[in-house]
C-alpha cells in the first residue's frame, strides 16, 4: 500500500518559508517538464553524420559509432543473444554534464535513448538501435563515516572490493559484473538482504539527470517522490543515474555452506527448506537450487551464508537436516572474510578484482577479465505462502522433464531465494519496491548452450520448458514478480512488478518524463 501521510498542520508551520520555496521550485519543475513534453511532441530533424560528429566533440567522454574499431564490443550486452542490436552510437559519458548533452541530442533529433550500467537487462533493454548512454566510466567508490558514494557504472566486484578496504559493505547481489545502478534501481535482492535489507534500502541519495537535462541530487528532502521511485521503481524509467550514496554496514566474516541431497529426496528438501529459510535468524540467508542438464541427472542443493561462525551455521543446517529427515549426500562448510565470501557466491574465488570483469579495454571491462558472457531466458515469482505438496511435486517433475526436453548442451534451474528479515520490515509503500511480504522469490532459468547467438530450436525448446514450468506454478505463487528479473513475456507486468505502488510511480513518471524520452516495452506507464 501507499504509506505516505499528509503532514500535520504543525509540520507545515515548521517548514515555513522552506515549504513555500519547495512549492515554488515544484512549480518551476512542472513548467519545465511541460516545455520538455512540448519539445518531444514536435518532430525534429534527422541526425546527420555531422550532427553525431558534433555530439562527439561536445562530450568529455567518448562516442563510439558504426565503423569505429571498438564498435562491435561497445554494442554488446552481457548476453550474446542480443548481439543483433546495432546502436547508432554508444556514449561513454565522463560526467553528468555529458549525460545532459546526450539527452539534449536525443530530444532534438528524436533519437531513441537508453541508459546502460552493467548491460545485464534480461530482456536486452539496456541496449537499442539508437543512442546508448553508458555510465561505465563513472565507477569510483569512496567511503567514510558510515557512508559510501559509488559511481553508477561501478561493477559489483568493484563495489565489494572498494568497500571491503574500509571494512564495510552494502547489501547486494552476487554476479561480479552487474552494474550497481541497475541493481539498486530495481530493488537489489542479495546475499545479506535478510540482515541488511535490499540494496535500495541503504540508498540515501542519488544524482540523476532527468529528461529535461536537469542534474538533480535527490534524497529524503529533495525531489522526494523521485527519490522514492528510484528505490525499486526499475532502471531506465526516470532518468540517467550518475552516482549513488549509501549507508554502509559492517563487512563481517562469513560462514557459508553448499549442501546436497540425493535427488530422490528433492521433494522433502523443498518442503523443509521453505519452512526453515524464511524464518531463520536475520544473519542467515539461503537459496535452494533445483538444477538439470539436458541428458544428465537433476541435482538439489542448498546454499547458505551466515554473518557469523561456522559452529552457528552448522547448528542451523542440522535443524534443516532434521526437517528433511535424511542426511545430505555432501556438505561443505567454510569460513572466510566478507569479500572472499562474496567472490565464492559470484563464482570468482581466487580471482583478482581485475579478473572478475569481462575482458576488454572499454569502461567496465578489464584486459585481465575472465568472466564469460552467457545467454539465457528467465521468469520469476514471489511466494507469499508455502508451496503445498502438489506444487512441490509439479516443480520436481518440471525439473526432471528438462533432462529429456532441453536442447543439447543446455541447462536449467529453479532457484528459491529466502526473503523475510530486514527486507520485510520495510513497509510496502515506503519505497517503490512493493514486495515486502514474500517468504521467498523464485527464478526459473533456461541457460542456452554455447557462446554465440542461440539457434531458433534452442530458444524454442528452452522457452517451452521455461513457460511450462512457470505456468505449472501459477496457482501457488502470489502473482508478483521481481522487476530486476524483467520478463518480456509477462502479461500484467506493471501490477506484478509494482502492485499498489503503480499509481504513485506513474505520477512520478508524468512529472519527470512527461514526453517519455525514456521508454521501452515495460517502462513505467504514465
Amino acid at each position: 500500500m501507499d504509506t505516505r501521510k499528509t503532514p500535520a498542520r504543525r509540520e507545515v508551520l515548521r517548514w515555513g518559508a522552506g515549504a513555500v520555496a519547495a512549492v515554488s521550485a515544484a512549480g518551476c519543475a512542472a513548467r519545465k517538464a511541460e516545455a520538455t513534453a512540448a519539445t518531444l511532441a514536435t518532430p525534429g530533424p534527422a541526425a546527420s553524420g555531422a550532427d553525431w560528429t558534433a555530439l562527439a566533440r561536445d562530450l568529455a567522454g567518448t562516442l563510439v559509432r558504426p565503423g569505429d574499431g571498438q564498435y562491435a564490443a561497445a554494442g554488446r550486452l552481457f548476453q550474446p543473444q542480443y548481439d543483433v542490436l546495432r546502436p547508432a552510437g554508444v556514449a561513454y559519458v565522463a560526467s553528468a554534464h555529458d549525460v545532459a548533452t546526450c539527452l539534449a541530442f536525443a530530444r532534438r533529433y528524436r533519437v531513441p535513448v537508453v541508459a546502460r550500467s552493467g548491460g545485464h537487462s534480461y530482456a536486452g533493454w539496456s541496449g537499442n538501435n539508437g543512442l546508448v548512454v553508458d555510465v561505465g566510466r563513472l565507477s569510483g567508490v569512496t567511503a567514510a563515516g558510515g557512508s559510501a558514494t559509488v559511481g553508477a557504472g561501478a561493477r559489483l566486484i568493484d563495489v565489494y572490493s572498494g568497500l571491503a578496504a574500509h571494512g564495510t559493505t552494502i547489501p547486494a547481489g552476487s554476479c561480479p559484473t552487474v552494474g550497481v545502478a541497475g541493481l539498486t534501481l530495481g530493488g537489489g535482492v542479495g546475499v545479506t538482504g535478510r540482515a541488511y535489507g535490499l540494496t535500495c534500502d541503504s540508498l540515501t541519495s542519488a544524482q540523476i539527470v532527468t529528461a529535461d537535462g536537469t542534474v538533480r541530487t535527490v534524497d529524503a528532502s529533495r525531489d522526494r517522490d523521485l527519490f522514492w521511485a528510484l528505490r525499486g521503481g526499475g532502471g531506465g524509467n526516470f532518468g540517467v543515474v550518475t552516482s549513488l550514496t549509501f549507508r554502509t554496514h559492517p563487512a563481517a566474516d562469513c560462514a557459508y555452506a553448499f549442501v546436497t541431497w540425493p535427488w530422490s529426496r528433492a521433494q522433502a528438501v523443498v518442503r523443509a527448506w521453505q519452512q526453515w529459510a524464511p524464518t531463520a535468524p536475520d544473519a542467515l540467508w539461503s537459496a535452494l537450487h533445483l538444477d538439470a542438464t539436458a541428458g544428465g541427472s537433476p541435482r538439489v542443493t542448498v546454499v547458505a551464508n551466515l554473518l557469523g561462525t561456522v559452529g552457528t551455521l552448522e547448528n542451523e543446517l542440522s535443524a534443516l537436516t532434521a526437517r528433511v529427515g535424511a542426511q545430505p549426500a555432501s556438505s561443505v562448510v567454510h569460513s572466510r572474510a566478507y569479500l572472499d565470501t562474496m567472490k565464492v557466491m559470484g563464482g570468482v574465488l581466487g580471482w583478482t578484482q581485475a579478473q572478475a570483469h569481462l575482458p576488454g579495454s572499454l569502461p567496465g571491462q578489464n584486459p585481465a577479465g575472465r568472466v564469460t558472457r552467457e545467454s539465457y531466458a528467465a521468469r520469476s515469482d514471489i511466494y507469499t505462502r508455502a508451496v503445498p505438496d502438489t506444487g512441490i511435486a509439479a516443480l520436481v517433475a518440471a525439473v526432471e522433464r528438462y533432462v529429456t526436453a532441453g536442447p543439447a548442451g543446455g541447462s536449467a534451474s529453479v532457484a528459491f531465494d529466502a526473503l523475510g528479515g530486514a527486507i520485510n520490515r520495510v513497509a510496502p509503500g515506503a519505497t517503490a519496491f512493493v514486495h515486502r511480504g514474500g517468504l521467498f522469490q523464485a527464478q526459473y532459468i533456461a541457460n542456452y548452450p554455447g557462446q554465440g547467438i542461440p539457434s531458433g530450436d534452442t530458444v524454442s525448446r528452452s522457452r517451452g520448458w521455461l513457460n511450462g514450468t512457470w505456468q505449472a506454478m501459477r496457482r501457488y505463487a502470489s502473482g508478483e514478480a521481481y522487476q530486476n528479473y524483467i520478463d518480456p513475456q509477462l502479461g500484467d507486468w506493471a501490477r506484478a512488478y509494482y502492485g499498489a505502488n503503480l499509481a504513485r510511480l506513474s505520477a512520478v513518471k508524468r512529472t519527470y518524463d512527461p514526453g517519455r524520452l525514456f521508454t521501452f516495452p515495460q517502462a513505467v506507464p504514465s
